[in-house]
């Protein structure tokens, strides 16, 4: 029995002196650093193993970078990922052995393996570059939260607006150095936020504008050209979908912009110094007319609006709305305290708008025209359209427009005053020159 202790005790020295032998300038048993094992090399050793070993095999084979739920994966290569072998190698051996043997020792046997942490670093040229790269992608300007409408069902889904951004590369690349330095393999871009969208989804979802508060339609005239219908379709198509919100003032000119013809417009027929005349943009006048209906029985702010110095059947007596730049425009004001969308639909035959909104149970009637002619005596006079169409002399309406509210009570009272120089749907309206059809 003593014998075999003392066998033992003998058989542990042993061990303890050929342990400490192969340890003292050596990494330990089942030691790795990353997840290269190094286990029994000395300095030198795990230094060139480090060097000669490529880094997706030490560290990771790929990084990531990410923002919001947008990842973006790179081989190490690429970035230029690397690690310091001499200081990776100094510091793991430090780990290994600041403590007494004995001590590290039991550490050891404690421990199933000894993972020792890597010194990385990357190429800040190739990292910018990928990054350069990137910005491409992340740069973005801000984009506004929009409400689709089913104007049958009355259904509707709401697009999340989202804000201006710009990828910070300075601060991404001393983020990702940091967190590597930690070993970590996965970075955050560092984005720069900057002008909120005008229109947030949370304004929408307050007051979801779906509720139909006024439509107006318009037919063509008879005599009306290819080119006129097509600009009409296409500054629908722009109008359409419009969202403003309370407050906020929408104007037709800048809402069209230049008449060019790189932006698709075509010549028809305006009222240009009392005669008609060819030129790009010709049709604006119905969507000036047909818009400022629509918004006048939803009961908007109207606060600009001039009719036609000459007046056209295919537009509603005393209620028309011309548009020239320059010197004319039809604008309004959403006063409903909550958002509106303005919907436009053009076709061969007619056009259409129809404004949506928060119910405000409000009524808007309007009068039938008053017609005044123009007499002898240069006083205007009461008379019939009929009477204006004979004797072609100027003359103006007074129409009365009428607001109530949801119990019927009145509630406002207007009047819209137009004054025209001539009937138009006659032969002899003066043109200038022929429209080319």
């Amino acid at each position: 029995m003593v014998g075999a202790a003392i066998v033992s005790a003998v058989s542990a020295l042993i061990f303890l002196a050929v342990d400490f032998y192969k340890t003292k300038d050596a990494f330990p048993p089942r030691s790795f650093i990353g997840k290269l094992p190094v286990s029994g090399l000395n300095r030198e050793q795990a230094i060139a193993l480090i060097q000669k070993t490529p880094t997706a095999q030490i560290f990771a084979p790929t990084v990531s970078f990410y923002v919001d739920k947008e990842v973006f994966t790179f081989p190490v290569e690429e970035l230029g990922v690397m690690v310091a072998a001499e200081q990776t190698v100094d510091q793991a051996f430090s780990l290994t052995h600041r403590d007494h043997y004995l001590k590290e020792l039991q550490k050891r046997l404690q421990e199933q393996e000894i993972v020792l942490p890597l010194i990385v670093d990357l190429d800040d040229d190739l990292t910018l570059m990928i990054l350069k790269e990137l910005s491409g992608q992340i740069n973005s300007t801000p984009r506004d939260a929009f409400i689709e409408i089913n104007e049958v069902t009355g259904g509707y889904h709401i697009t999340p607006d989202s804000p201006g951004r710009l990828l910070n590369l300075d601060k991404t690349l001393a983020s990702a150095r940091s967190l590597l330095g930690q070993g970590k393999g996965v970075f955050p871009l560092v984005v720069d936020y900057y002008m909120l969208p005008r229109i947030t989804e949370a304004a929408l979802r307050a007051a979801p504008p779906v509720s139909r508060l006024s439509s107006f339609t318009t037919y063509y005239g008879k005599h009306d050209s290819p080119n006129r219908i097509h600009n009409i379709k296409l500054i629908a198509s722009w109008i359409n979908n419009t969202i403003l919100l309370s407050g906020e003032t929408f104007s037709l000119l800048d809402k069209i912009g230049d008449f060019t013809p790189d932006r698709g417009f075509k010549e028809a027929y305006v009222i240009l110094g009392g005669e008609l005349v060819p030129e790009l943009g010709g049709g604006t006048c119905q969507i000036g007319t047909t818009l400022f209906n629509a918004v006048s029985l939803a009961d908007l702010n109207v606060l600009s609006r001039r009719n036609h110095s000459f007046y056209f059947n295919i537009y509603p007596l005393g209620r028309d709305a011309t548009v020239y730049p320059g010197q004319s425009d039809m604008k309004f004001e959403n006063n409903t305290g909550h958002p509106i969308i303005i919907k436009a639909l053009a076709n061969d035959r007619r056009l259409s708008f129809a404004i949506y909104g928060t119910p405000t149970g409000k009524r808007v009637e309007f009068s039938p025209a008053e017609v005044y002619l123009l007499d002898e005596n240069g006083s205007f006079v009461p008379a019939s359209l009929r009477r204006v169409i004979q004797t072609d002399r100027p003359f103006r309406t007074l129409i009365t427009r009428t607001v109530y509210d949801a119990r019927g009570n009145k509630i406002k009272e207007e009047v819209v005053r137009s004054f025209y120089k001539l009937y138009g749907e006659k032969t002899s309206v003066p043109i200038r020159r022929t429209e080319s059809r």
